[in-house]
């Protein structure tokens, strides 16, 4: 029974969250209710979304959790990753927008790292470069650098097995709310597991109950060689997050 309530709570909540976002959204894109799910998929959404960010001075926006709940979770991952003869820990943050969590782990990480930061629009990337280029000096590694491109998740611009570290927090979670929904969603995790080297790791960062994200995934990773996992993530305000881990073996 106690099972039973804490679920429903942690249901509770996410609809509570997911309904914020679906009012904030509805409101920037001007659609109502019946099309937002088709406004979500679209380049010009998110455009308008992160130009009324700048118009009102906003630097960074976190969805889901920020830097300081992710750091202990993903930090093990990426010294895992270090190879002797390699030079940087590689990593690519798809759908970043104006998260500053690419950034802050570059500036303290110890070890040098190249993280590229991709956008499917961008105005955050400007914003981001922007805030990047004001910090350089305090970066803990001077060999480690932060990039900016434009690209779509479904379509990466980078060759297979590039990079060590491909994080998604929140991304997948809106394309899998759009129009194209699910299908779309699938792509996308096929192009992160294309662009991962062996063993290097996926790591999702969802709302969505494990119950649903891992027939994603396991669907997805069934003829790749990869491993499926997940964490609870429990934050300060209440909600309750998850951190799925796909692992691409060797």
């Amino acid at each position: 029974m106690l099972v039973c309530t804490g679920r429903l709570l942690h249901v509770a909540r996410v609809l509570s969250c997911r309904a914020r976002i679906k009012q904030f959204m509805s409101s920037v894109s001007g659609s109502g209710d019946d099309d937002l799910a088709n406004a979500m998929g679209k380049r010009d959404t998110w455009e308008n979304f992160y130009k009324t960010q700048s118009e009102q001075g906003t630097k960074q926006f976190d969805w889901f959790v920020g830097y300081e709940e992710m750091v202990d979770l993903v930090s093990p991952y990426l010294r895992k990753q270090r190879k002797p003869h390699k030079a940087h820990v590689v990593a690519l943050d798809i759908g970043c927008g104006l998260s500053n969590v690419a950034l802050q782990m570059c500036l303290s990480s110890n070890e040098p790292m190249r993280i590229v930061c991709a956008d499917i629009v961008m105005t955050p990337l400007e914003t981001m470069r922007q805030q990047y280029q004001s910090t350089r000096g305090v970066v803990r590694n001077s060999e480690s650098h932060l990039l900016f491109t434009m690209a779509d998740a479904s379509q990466l611009p980078f060759r297979d097995g590039y990079f060590d570290v491909v994080l998604d927090k929140g991304t997948t979670d809106v394309i899998i709310r759009s129009s194209r929904g699910s299908d779309l969603a699938k792509t996308v995790v096929q192009e992160s597991l294309r662009v991962l080297r062996g063993g290097g790791h996926l790591l999702q960062f969802s709302d969505e109950d494990p119950d649903i994200r891992l027939t994603l995934l396991n669907g997805v990773t069934r003829g790749v060689r990869a491993t499926v996992t997940f964490k609870e993530i429990s934050t300060s305000h209440g909600m309750e997050y998850f951190m799925y881990v796909v692992q691409k073996e060797n």
